[in-house]
C-alpha cells in the first residue's frame, strides 16, 4: 500500500509546470487528493509483507514472536527489515529532491546492532551497511536493488543510496529525474500528476 504525502523542496527555481504543482492548490483526479507541492510516496510495509499484518507500535518487535510488523521494523520469518528513504533529486529544480518512503532488508546482525542503537536514538553514529532495496521502484520491477543504508541526523530515517551502476535508479539518483520522468513514476503509483500540470 502506498500514502502519498507532501515535501517541500529546497530553495528551488523551477519551469512552470513544476512550479504548478508547488504553488497552485490542485486535486488528483485518481485518489482525490489536494495538494500545493509535490508529492513524495511512502510504502507501508516491505511487498512480501502480507496485507493482512497489522502494524504495531515499534515495541512490538522485541515483545511479540513471529512475523511483525511496526512503524519503523519488520521481521518476517528470518528476514529483517527497516523503514528507509529513497531520494531522487529533480534535473534542474534548484536542490528539489522526489522522497520514496521504502524499506531495506538487512542482515540479522546489522538488524540487532541498528535496533539498539535506535533505541539508544544514536543510531546515527553507525557506518553505511549493505542492504537490499524491498519495495519495486517502480511497481512491478521485481528485481531486488543493492544499496547501503546510510544514517542520518537527528533521527531521521536511514537515507539509501544505490549501489547498481546498471540499475534505472542509480542514474535517476547520481544524474538527477527529469521532470517527465517524475511525472510517469507518480502515474505508475495512480496519480494523475500530469493533468494537475498542464489542465487549466
Amino acid at each position: 500500500m502506498i500514502r502519498a504525502f507532501v515535501f517541500s523542496p529546497k530553495d528551488a527555481t523551477l519551469d512552470p509546470h513544476f512550479s504548478r504543482i508547488l504553488h497552485s492548490p490542485r486535486k488528483c483526479r485518481c485518489c482525490g487528493s489536494t495538494f500545493e507541492q509535490l508529492l513524495s510516496l511512502s510504502c507501508d510495509r516491505p511487498d512480501i509483507c502480507p496485507e493482512d499484518l497489522v502494524a504495531q507500535d515499534n515495541s512490538a518487535i522485541l515483545a511479540e514472536p513471529g512475523d511483525v510488523l511496526t512503524d519503523d521494523f519488520c521481521r518476517l520469518g528470518d528476514l529483517f527489515f527497516v523503514r528507509a528513504i529513497l531520494a531522487l533529486p529533480i534535473a534542474e529544480s534548484g536542490g528539489a529532491e522526489f522522497v520514496l518512503g521504502t524499506w531495506a532488508s538487512l542482515s540479522p546482525e546489522d538488524f540487532d546492532i541498528y535496533l539498539n542503537m535506535f533505541e539508544l536514538q544514536d543510531s546515527e553514529r553507525l557506518d553505511a551497511r549493505p542492504v537490499w532495496l524491498a519495495n519495486s521502484i517502480p511497481p512491478g520491477e521485481g528485481t531486488p536493488v543493492a544499496c547501503m543504508l546510510v544514517m542520518r541526523e537527528d533521527a531521521q530515517y536511514p537515507e539509501l543510496d544505490v549501489s547498481e551502476p546498471s540499475h534505472p535508479l542509480y542514474r535517476l539518483q547520481n544524474e538527477g529525474t527529469q521532470f517527465e520522468e517524475l511525472l510517469e513514476l507518480l502515474h505508475t503509483y495512480g496519480h494523475d500528476v500530469p493533468s494537475l500540470v498542464y489542465d487549466s
